[in-house]
């Protein structure tokens, strides 16, 4: 499948609500705030708040979406920036329609390849709980190098848990140009 990236715009809460409710099954049990009750001001909030946050630098949100409908497939995106040492960390998830079809890789690679290209990012870090198999299997997939489980890493239901974290940098990560040209569609 084809997938585009681009930033959220106004108009997107709705089919945003529509790919996590879609999501609660197989997402919750990592995502706490998907719920059968993420409501559409709940989408509205997140999709108006993208805009702020890319401003102010510290969290750069992308839509992933179907390159021919258009379909929402989920977001991917790059948050807790610390612009001093040019770092964030890459976050993912996709709807349960879009699972295993390389949604996942395709659109973290083009995050990945605008952190590097456009923002100048000499790292991107992925944190994942380490029974969460499909998001470790995407960080390896992507070509995350991994580093070992931290302690105490992700705070996860008022609980502070272990991740795997994986890194990239742009030496051992091959970005083309062409591959951000979606990002501004």
């Amino acid at each position: 499948m084809k997938i585009n990236i681009r930033k959220f715009k106004e108009g997107d809460a709705q089919k945003f609500q529509e790919a996590v409710l879609e999501s609660v099954e197989h997402l919750s049990m990592w995502l706490p705030w998907c719920t059968p009750n993420y409501s559409i001001e709940d989408a509205s909030e997140w999709v108006a708040s993208a805009a702020d946050t890319w401003q102010a630098g510290t969290d750069y949100r992308f839509v992933i979406e179907d390159a021919k409908t258009l379909k929402i497939l989920g977001c991917v995106g790059i948050n807790q920036v610390v612009p001093q040492h040019k770092v964030g960390n890459l976050g993912y998830w996709v709807r349960k329609s879009a699972l295993n079809q390389g949604v996942c890789t395709q659109a973290a690679r083009q995050v990945a390849a605008f952190a590097f290209e456009q923002l100048g990012f000499k790292r991107l870090e992925i944190h994942v709980l380490t029974d969460n198999d499909a998001s470790n299997g995407a960080a390896s997939k992507l070509g995350g190098e991994y580093e070992g489980v931290f302690r105490n890493k992700l705070l996860f239901n008022d609980k502070s848990l272990p991740a795997k974290c994986y890194s990239i940098v742009p030496a051992d990560y091959e970005v083309k140009v062409s591959t951000v040209t979606s990002i501004y569609q």
